[in-house]
């Protein structure tokens, strides 16, 4: 697959930090991050993993990651 050529996201303190910034620059890859406000573009993908956690990972309540990734599911 290869590394992305841009990479964007929301204005987190995960990927603000200079580390995260540090490591994706040093690769060649560019950063773009939404404007302040912004947080009505990431509703929908917001609302899946909040459904995921509240209706699969809080009710199993896996031990280790290897135990999700086994479900049926995949």
């Amino acid at each position: 697959m290869g590394e992305p050529e841009i990479f964007n996201t929301d204005r987190g303190s995960q990927f603000t930090r200079a580390a995260s910034r540090g490591l994706l620059l040093e690769n060649a890859i560019a950063v773009s991050m939404d404007g302040r406000g912004a947080c009505r573009d990431s509703f929908f993908v917001e609302r899946l993993w909040r459904s995921v956690k509240y209706e699969e990972v809080y009710l199993r309540a896996y031990d280790r990651i290897d135990e999700a990734w086994a479900f049926p599911y995949r």
